[in-house]
């Protein structure tokens, strides 16, 4: 392996969707053509990551890679807040401010609350439901 590429995040993000096609192949069985599909996928994924694994154009994968850790890094805050949202599902909801975008956490209250926005200071007001 002197000189190649090896395996990075993107390599591991690879695998992660290779695993998912493995996932959606099984419950495809019964149907040929969707089958047929996911499985020219599955193996076209398969292929890359080994051609990416072996490859000796460091720079070029350098580049790939660095690129799929800037989109995790947009991605990140997203994945947070989904996170947040499933550990006080049952006791808070979650809302944004129109105003600074700032991510707010309120206790899961029936009825109209009126809060004021820690980062921006603005009055807002909100509807909980359930």
């Amino acid at each position: 392996m002197a000189g190649r590429n090896g395996i990075d995040k993107l390599t591991y993000g690879l695998l992660v969707v290779y695993c998912i096609f493995a996932a959606v192949k099984v419950f495809l069985r019964a149907f040929y053509v969707p089958y047929i599909v996911v499985s020219i996928l599955q193996y076209a994924f398969l292929g890359y990551i080994i051609y990416r694994i072996m490859s000796k154009n460091l720079q070029k994968r350098y580049r790939e890679n660095a690129a799929f850790e800037r989109f995790l890094t947009a991605w990140k805050p997203y994945f947070e807040h989904l996170k947040l949202r499933v550990q006080f599902i049952k006791t808070h909801r979650f809302r944004t401010c129109k105003h600074c975008g700032e991510f707010l956490r309120l206790k899961k209250v029936r009825g109209t609350r009126n809060i004021r926005c820690p980062r921006c200071g603005n009055d807002l007001k909100f509807h909980i439901i359930f």
